[in-house]
């Protein structure tokens, strides 16, 4: 029988993404990196196109750097007392400054177990959550899986389960979509909310709650966690009546600062991320950041150039990556530093980028517009696999230089950064690039804690608190009128009487 065109991958080596996952089925238990693994694995903050002149122009001096370090390492002084602005109530927001050192392996175990346990029962884990409860924990996921995880079999998991994320959103297109992909398997689910009530969240648990129970689903409650309050709140009460397993949203850690807490890692052993390895990269660059010595520390330096970037009109960060997988970093940072700086008219708008698509896109703007840009590289040095580019005889391509030169894609795709950090430099865009040496738990785990001390360096610079999101609760007391909420009475009278005061225009 004719086999058609079949596409045959058996002349290319195996998938090292895939290769991974399958590994992660063997616990590794507690990691402690080597003096060569952290040599190969340390991240590096690049400031040459930062510091350097274009022409006669420099845009931020090393003199410039050097006068704002006295204010840098006050304030990081601050940070370190628990001092300043970082309350939130009565609580110190600061919690995620010490948590690197207070998780312990007994810690890590019962996590690892919890997830294992579940997973065994499970054909689909079910993430519901939304801004700090949903996006460290998909980024991390996404930056370290397989694109294409759920579709791959489970063997090529690692024995993991599809994982699927919801409660992020309240589009019913995407929801029911999600829910199409459930059918018919045996689910998992993890609700993250500290107080229970998160609209998009506690919705999302409601459906699926009410669909497993509907469907005579015996001891649910064996197939529910619930992420929430130690004590008090909506969620912890209904976990007590039903019997979910619970798991802890830290008091003095925020949303957007907690991936290292339960908050995340429930999540991520569930999709079989060494844990231990992604808690060993938070401790290294803790260790790294926690000197004061200003010239070495990447923290105190990025927030130390975006700061006098910000005084020197640059509105927008371009945060631009040239791997897929790491791109979902740079949608993490999204969240991490506009809600962390965005107070009282202050901070720069992060727009995510994945170069060199960005680049066909919205490249000529960076490249020749306003000039309010500043742009980070997220540079990935080495992508999991090696991909060779074959010659051709017929070289109508013209790329066949590539292959003379034993290019692979790993080379070029190195230069979809460093060609247009020059390009874009020489055009009037400062830019810094941040490289990461690979795809592991230790790389990301570092990354995180360098850039929550950057960020909260940054608002303490700016004179607010970068912990709190006051802002936030605008949207939710509007929707939460035009819903009819109990006890909104007021604020829905309040919008109609300023609706009806409004110049009407629409067509």
């Amino acid at each position: 029988m004719e086999k058609g065109n079949i596409f045959d991958l058996g002349k290319l080596k195996g998938n090292q993404t895939v290769l991974r996952q399958i590994q992660s089925s063997v616990t590794k238990g507690n990691f402690e990196p080597g003096s060569s693994f952290i040599e190969e694995n340390s991240i590096g903050l690049n400031l040459t196109h930062i510091v350097s002149p274009v022409g006669e122009k420099t845009f931020i001096s090393k003199d410039e750097l050097n006068e704002l370090s006295p204010r840098v390492i006050d304030k990081f002084r601050l940070m370190r007392q628990t001092e300043g602005d970082c309350y939130d109530g009565d609580t110190s927001m600061l919690g995620w400054q010490s948590f690197p050192e207070e998780i312990n392996r007994e810690y890590l175990d019962d996590i690892t177990s919890a997830a294992k346990e579940l997973a065994n029962k499970i054909d689909a884990y079910v993430s519901l959550g939304i801004g700090g409860s949903y996006l460290g924990i998909e980024a991390t996921f996404k930056a370290l899986t397989h694109t294409y995880f759920n579709q791959l079999p489970r063997e090529k998991r690692g024995g993991m389960p599809q994982i699927y994320f919801l409660g992020q959103n309240t589009d019913p297109d995407f929801f029911r979509d999600t829910l199409d992909m459930l059918d018919g398997k045996r689910i998992g689910i993890n609700v993250i909310s500290k107080s229970g009530t998160t609209a998009e969240t506690a919705i999302a648990f409601r459906i699926i709650r009410n669909i497993l129970e509907s469907a005579g689903s015996r001891d649910s409650r064996e197939f529910i966690f619930a992420t929430t309050d130690a004590v008090k709140g909506a969620l912890r009460k209904l976990s007590e009546q039903k019997g979910f397993r619970a798991f802890v949203v830290p008091d003095n850690i925020g949303g957007r600062f907690s991936v290292l807490s339960d908050v995340g890692l429930v999540g991520l052993a569930m999709a079989g991320i060494d844990i231990y390895e992604f808690v060993a990269g938070f401790r290294h660059m803790k260790k790294r950041v926690e000197a004061e010595d200003y010239w070495t520390n990447p923290s105190m330096l990025h927030a130390a150039v975006r700061h006098l970037a910000y005084e020197k009109g640059k509105k927008i960060e371009v945060v631009a990556t040239n791997s897929a997988a790491i791109y979902q970093l740079t949608r993490w940072m999204e969240q991490l530093f506009p809600e962390s700086e965005g107070h009282n008219g202050y901070g720069m708008w992060v727009s995510p980028s994945l170069y060199s698509e960005k680049l066909h896109a919205n490249g000529q703007m960076v490249q020749q517009g306003e000039r309010n840009i500043i742009e980070t590289f997220l540079k990935l040095e080495n992508s999991d696999n090696m991909l060779e580019i074959p010659a051709d005889p017929d070289n109508l391509d013209r790329l066949n230089y590539l292959s003379d030169n034993k290019r692979d894609m790993n080379f070029i795709n190195s230069k979809v950064i460093e060609g247009p950090a020059y390009a874009h430099f020489m055009g009037g865009v400062p830019n810094m690039t941040i490289s990461i040496p690979r795809r592991n738990a230790f790389n990301i785990g570092q990354f995180y804690y360098m850039m929550e001390l950057s960020v909260a360096l940054s608002g303490y610079l700016a004179g607010h608190n970068p912990f709190i999101q006051p802002g936030v609760e605008a949207y939710k007391k509007a929707m939460f009128a035009m819903l009819g909420k109990p006890g909104t009475e007021d604020d829905k009278k309040a919008m109609s009487d300023a609706g009806n005061r409004l110049n009407r225009f629409v067509i």
